[in-house]
């Protein structure tokens, strides 16, 4: 699950447990997973097949 911190702005991957427990305080609120701010990998001329 993830968890992210209100005062920080920080999100973490935690444990169910472990996110249970953060989620009793003040401080966390549950989230979706973020998106990953990756850009997709750009094909090059050597991964095209040969013909």
């Amino acid at each position: 699950m993830f968890v992210k911190n209100l005062k920080t702005e920080i999100t973490w991957a935690v444990t169910e447990e472990h996110g249970a427990r953060l989620l009793r305080t003040d401080e966390f609120e549950e989230v979706e997973a973020p998106k990953s701010k990756r850009a997709p990998a750009k094909k090059t001329e050597s991964d095209e097949p040969e013909k």
